[in-house]
């Protein structure tokens, strides 16, 4: 089988957890793209960050894709303009704010919303007092902006649920979003109904004319899970979260640190 997409998550699987790339991946996937598959990020993460290292690829061809935010935005890198949006819009969003409010068992959750201005983000607690959202800050170059319902909500890419809870999570899914998120973990991803990784290779695999058995995605976290669903060939480092290694194909003997990424690029589209 020859793989025409390769989907790529970022953190967990091609990244460090969080944080910088693994240097071991870069390689082949630049031997990848010149091969002539299209590589695509498909991860949680902005497009504007300077975590991304985008630099290091060679994302200078047509149909050099980056999709966003769960695939809320889907993003053209050679002519640097977004070729889809699906942001959640500013009246649901201020609703997810205003829930906050409503019962004492979410007090301490805590909002990080991507607003449609790539330079605005919006957070429901001043850092000083906020546990989680402080790591979001090393994404970018600018201060996010406490959210008081004096300001102005935009539409939002994406909203971060941070030391969130099941109780929350019913609560937005009500609101009718998508909420990608795992009971024990900190954070809940946050977009509008229907949009998810799963919906960025739709989008993907229609725009080339790519049928989904040529589509190869790495993943290890909920958020993945929809496009495991999607992909003819699907593979989970060894450190992913259990309910997806459960929903891949296969299960990489490698853990991401370890280049399951650079394997399985060697061995599924290279032939090594």
């Amino acid at each position: 089988m020859k793989y025409k997409i390769l989907a790529l998550d970022m953190d967990g699987t091609t990244f460090k957890q969080l944080d910088d790339i693994v240097m071991e991946n870069v390689e082949p996937i630049n031997q990848a793209i010149n091969h002539g598959t299209k590589v695509v990020f498909v991860t949680g993460r902005p497009v504007h960050t300077k975590l991304n290292r985008l630099e290091l690829f060679d994302f200078s061809n047509d149909g050099a894709i980056f999709a966003a935010f769960n695939g809320a935005l889907i993003y053209d890198l050679k002519n640097k303009q977004a070729i889809d949006a699906n942001p959640i819009d500013k009246e649901t969003a201020l609703k997810a704010y205003e829930l906050l409010k409503t019962d004492k068992v979410f007090k301490d959750v805590e909002l990080w919303f991507y607003t449609v201005d790539d330079t605005l983000s919006y957070i429901s607690k001043p850092l000083t007092e906020a546990k989680f959202l402080g790591h979001e800050t090393n994404f970018f170059d600018y201060e996010p902006v406490l959210f008081t319902n004096e300001k102005k909500m935009f539409d939002c890419h994406k909203i971060l649920a941070m030391n969130t809870n099941q109780e929350f999570v019913d609560k937005l899914r009500e609101l009718g979003l998508e909420v990608s998120w795992t009971q024990g973990s900190y954070s809940g991803e946050v977009t509008k109904k229907g949009i998810n990784k799963k919906y960025a290779l739709e989008f993907l695999s229609k725009k080339f004319s790519i049928d989904k058995e040529e589509i190869l995605a790495m993943g290890d976290g909920a958020n993945d899970a929809p496009m495991f669903e999607y992909a003819g060939l699907s593979i989970a480092p060894a450190n992913a979260h259990d309910e997806i290694k459960a929903q891949a194909k296969e299960v990489s003997e490698y853990t991401n640190l370890e280049g399951a990424v650079a394997k399985a690029i060697n061995k599924y589209i290279l032939g090594e």
